[in-house]
């Protein structure tokens, strides 16, 4: 691998030049030797994996090239060598995780609070919680807000109507990142 640090003629390289492929990465241009994977025999774990790296790819690409402002945050956050796309790609790539989601403070009535321990690599867009009776019939479902001290991970949701059905009830809650990932998780209303 060659560095090249403010050269006049790969200073504007980009891609591959006979078996040498020219990337730029921040102020630097990088050569090195092309790879030859023709040969190369994949597992059908590392098929599925390219093709959702793939995917991942043009996702983040778009969803960057039609937000300005999105793709802004993301080179805030890149460091080193990386860029807003390297930093997207990788939030694409974990979805949010749900740590806890806590019903202690709910015993069906107006006002009681559900707790929601949610964290990303980078962003949370928003979680949402909805409560279901004892019947599976939806009571209620709206936005959790985030505890004050910013980036703090907890969530809460305070309940809007009464439930007097709420034992044998369900709380689901849906966590979304930037990048579009959700992820669901689902706790028993039983009353302990």
């Amino acid at each position: 691998m060659a560095i090249a640090n403010d050269n006049v003629i790969t200073r504007m390289l980009r891609g591959k030049v006979g078996n040498v492929i020219f990337r730029r990465i921040g102020k630097k241009t990088i050569a090195s030797k092309a790879h030859d994977y023709s040969k190369q025999k994949w597992s059908k774990a590392q098929i599925e994996n390219r093709k959702r790296f793939g995917k991942a790819s043009l996702k983040v690409n778009k969803k960057l090239r039609d937000d300005p402002e999105l793709k802004k945050k993301y080179k805030k956050l890149a460091k080193g060598n990386q860029n807003a796309n390297n930093v997207a790609m990788s939030d694409y790539l974990r979805p949010p995780v749900i740590n806890e989601i806590n019903v202690k403070n709910y015993k069906g009535q107006k006002g009681n609070t559900i707790r929601v321990g949610a964290k990303d690599k980078y962003f949370i867009a928003g979680v949402i919680v909805m409560i279901l009776n004892a019947q599976g019939i939806e009571v209620e479902s709206g936005m959790a807000v985030e505890m004050p001290f910013s980036g703090s991970g907890v969530w809460v949701y305070k309940s809007m109507e009464d439930n007097p059905c709420w034992k044998g009830g369900r709380v689901v809650v849906r966590v979304a990142d930037l990048p579009g990932n959700v992820v669901t998780g689902v706790l028993a209303l039983d009353g302990t």
